[in-house]
């Protein structure tokens, strides 16, 4: 089941303003990345700095969010304030680094189905002062390369995630917005990150012999 663009929006109006920052991620990030709805999105994924969530919970519950799951590194909400109360937000929160990133953490026998380590963001990939636009709605948005980057590696985070037909359309979007040199220094830090323990890396479901 899909969420329609204009609720998604509608979301996203909601959020506007709120501090401690959000940025979007997941499938409507690209969209608002390469400035046009290019498939149906079953949520919204968000990211926040961890040490913000419990303020960040008490603002979104003022502006009429309500949490429905809390999770170790994810929750997800529903928003009263347009239809049916669905499970339509999901929020994942990331310790801070520097510069302008973070660090994803999931824990040993995650609910979420997530594979326990560290998964760090690259550098930039959560600049607070970059935003793209979609049907006159402004928002924070994560940059290209770590979106990218995300998909490439994102089987190692949840298993099988890799094979899904979603990720490869989004890798076609973000590699007219990656150069292909940039994408060989990015697989290529990765690898390296890999070979010392820190996360891990594979290469994109339709980049298979």
């Amino acid at each position: 089941m899909s969420i329609a663009p204009a609720r998604i929006l509608d979301y996203l109006r909601a959020l506007d303003g709120v501090t401690p920052s959000l940025w979007l991620t997941g499938g409507v990030a690209v969209d608002f990345l390469v400035g046009r709805w290019t498939r149906p999105h079953k949520d919204l994924d968000l990211l926040a700095f961890s040490p913000s969530r419990t303020t960040l919970q008490s603002e979104l519950t003022k502006r009429g969010f309500a949490l429905v799951q809390d999770g170790a590194w994810t929750t997800r909400w529903t928003f009263t304030g347009v239809g049916a109360a669905d499970a339509d937000i999901e929020i994942v929160f990331i310790e801070p680094a520097e510069p302008r990133t973070g660090v994803l953490v999931i824990p040993d026998d995650d609910n979420a189905g997530g594979r326990a380590g560290r998964y760090p963001l690259l550098p930039d990939s959560l600049d607070p002062d970059r935003f793209a636009t979609l049907d006159g709605v402004r928002f924070r948005v994560c940059s290209a390369e770590g979106e990218w980057l995300s998909r490439v590696t994102s089987g190692d985070l949840i298993p099988g995630r890799t094979m899904e037909p979603k990720i490869g359309h989004d890798l076609d979007l973000l590699e007219s917005l990656v150069s292909e040199a940039r994408r060989g220094e990015l697989l290529a830090q990765a690898r390296r990150r890999r070979m010392s323990g820190s996360t891990s890396v594979r290469r994109p479901w339709h980049a298979e012999p």
